[in-house]
């Protein structure tokens, strides 16, 4: 079975990457179709949310090494769970890649109201880290937040949907690609590129169990550096997808007599003094207690059934959050890994990775325990992941304008990071989209 239609682009992927392509080529042009894995979702909090982490046997997702990544494949992607943080990578990173982005990450910052986060919405106990890191002789900046801080209630909910819609998501740049004219297909599977004599000439799709093949002059494949690999790779492009990093992080935690960061917005302000000659990035952090259960235990039962959904509840009410702070460090992580074509990520740590997490572990102990927490309690979590990324880079998979071997195949997404950033990726995704929508209608 076959769409007759013959669309101009075909944008495989709501995220960051598509939404926005779709965003700036609707504006100029039509005949673009939007194709997205999974459904419209729009509801909130922890408990509704949480289930779009796990996949359809309701397990989460693990590396073969044990980290653990985020990943939501719902309309917006990744962007419906994240914490809004709108980073600006330093300098150092753009000249290693060699690639000039400062046009469309000052665009990108404009379009998505980029703003420091501020003084008021910061809760008591980031407020006491940033004391006890200023102690030490580090200042905690604001964090930079695509968040309208007018409709922020500060409920500490930004990675489950957000309820007031303060937080900018993928969602606001489709439906105004749809308005432009944009055509959107939910819950479809694309299964590889079609091609024809060394050129792009549509997707073959499974929807509702049946084939489905779509015609198109260009793809755009923005389905995250995950599937994108394995996309490529069903397409012919074999080497795509050996070569993975995930910006790996982990948790520091202590008790405190006095304070806690119970529903604080995570990431409120950040330590920039290790972004470049440690390559860390600190930053407040805390999860509800239904998630911290997995940092304290140190472990999580891979298939989340009934049965371990009323023990990791009745094990939460047993946390103190009220008088627990918290850290975290995104690590730029080595490119270590592989996305298999059967959906097997193998991703361990190297030598370098842990070390980098052990000083990232010990700096995070030092604030804390300057913050106010007891020494005797602090303890790490387990490691985590919701940025992978280098799987179709610069260099190797694609071509400087983001095109493969295959004439009007393109990636947008974290896959064509020449190497990980190592902080939140969605200012960058978005940058690099602009760039490719730019260099797409030059072509027409």
């Amino acid at each position: 079975m076959s769409i007759e239609k013959k669309y101009d682009y075909i944008i495989v992927g709501s995220g960051p990457g598509g939404a926005t392509i779709a965003k700036e080529l609707s504006r100029k042009t039509k005949g673009v179709l939007i194709v997205e894995y999974g459904p419209r979702f729009t509801k909130t909090g922890a408990m509704k949310v949480t289930p779009i982490f796990l996949d359809k046997e309701k397990r989460d997702l693990r590396t073969d090494g044990g980290i653990w990544i985020g990943r939501s494949r719902v309309l917006g992607g990744s962007s419906y769970v994240a914490m809004g943080n709108a980073v600006t990578p330093p300098e150092k990173i753009f000249k290693e890649w060699r690639i000039d982005l400062s046009e469309e990450l000052k665009s990108a910052r404009r379009d998505l109201h980029v703003n420091p986060m501020p003084s008021h919405l910061i809760g008591e106990g980031t407020k006491r880290i940033n004391e006890g890191a200023k102690s030490l002789g580090w200042e905690m900046k604001p964090s930079p937040k695509c968040v309208d801080f007018s409709k922020c209630i500060s409920c500490g909910q930004c990675m489950f949907g957000c309820p007031t819609k303060a937080k900018w998501t993928a969602l606001d740049f489709i439906d105004e690609a749809i308005e432009d004219g944009a055509e959107l297909l939910l819950n479809t599977e694309v299964k590889h590129v079609l091609h024809k004599n060394g050129k792009a000439i549509g997707i073959s799709t499974i929807k509702k169990g049946s084939k489905l093949e779509i015609y198109g002059k260009n793809v755009i494949l923005s389905a995250g550096a995950l599937e994108t690999p394995r996309i490529l790779q069903n397409s012919g492009i074999s080497e795509a997808g050996k070569g993975l990093a995930l910006d790996v992080f982990q948790t520091t935690y202590g008790y405190t007599e006095d304070v806690g960061m119970q529903n604080e917005i995570i990431l409120a302000t950040y330590l920039d003094k290790f972004i470049e000659d440690k390559e860390l990035f600190p930053a407040p952090y805390m999860y509800i207690p239904l998630y911290l259960v997995r940092d304290i235990d140190g472990y999580a039962p891979v298939k989340i059934s009934i049965a371990n959904q009323i023990k990791i509840a009745l094990r939460a009410k047993r946390i103190n959050a009220k008088r627990l702070i918290g850290m975290m460090t995104k690590i730029r992580d080595e490119i270590s890994g592989e996305v298999g074509n059967d959906g097997t990520i193998r991703k361990t740590l190297t030598k370098r990775d842990k070390e980098k997490l052990d000083e990232a572990h010990e700096i995070n102990k030092k604030i804390l325990i300057a913050a106010g927490a007891n020494p005797k309690t602090i303890l790490k979590g387990i490691y985590e992941s919701g940025h992978p990324c280098c799987t179709a880079p610069i260099g190797k998979i694609v071509d400087e304008n983001q095109e493969t071997e295959i004439k009007g195949l393109f990636v947008s997404d974290a896959s064509i990071f020449p190497s990980p950033l190592g902080m939140p990726p969605i200012l960058t995704i978005v940058a690099f989209s602009k760039r490719l929508a730019r260099y797409l209608l030059s072509c027409v």
